[in-house]
């Protein structure tokens, strides 16, 4: 009976569950086929090094200019790249530069994350190799 009663809790709870992608839609229709377009290309030709190495850096200046980097969205200079196919979209249309200044938003976010934590990991495994090589 307990087992049925729980059952009956949660079919409801989970048969209305839905996921909150905050306004974020990535899906095949046609009504955003340009805003998706556009956070795929900024995967692929945003130039996230700088960002990396600002990372890298930011642990002299107690990591103070990583986290003003990782607050700042890039800037529109950046966005334009030669070698994108795409470039005459960006600014003739909204959802694609939308979606491209979203992905490439989320891409220096993720170089400025790697390049903190890079030092860490180096510390890390030279501090495991010598504990390994001194037993």
């Amino acid at each position: 009976m307990n087992k049925l009663a729980i059952l009956l809790f949660l079919i409801p709870l989970l048969a209305s569950a839905q996921i909150s992608d905050h306004k974020r839609i990535f899906s095949d229709s046609l009504e955003y086929k340009n805003f998706n377009q556009g956070f795929l290309d900024s995967q692929e030709y945003f130039i996230g090094t700088g960002d990396f190495f600002i990372g890298v850096t930011g642990w002299y200046a107690y990591g103070v200019p990583n986290a003003v980097c990782y607050i700042v969205e890039p800037k529109d200079r950046r966005f334009m790249n030669p070698i994108n196919p795409n470039v005459g979209y960006l600014y003739s249309d909204i959802n694609y530069y939308n979606g491209y200044k979203y992905g490439a938003t989320k891409k220096k976010r993720k170089r400025i994350m790697q390049g903190s934590l890079t030092p860490i990991g180096l510390l890390v495994g030279v501090l495991g190799t010598l504990i390994l090589l001194d037993n």
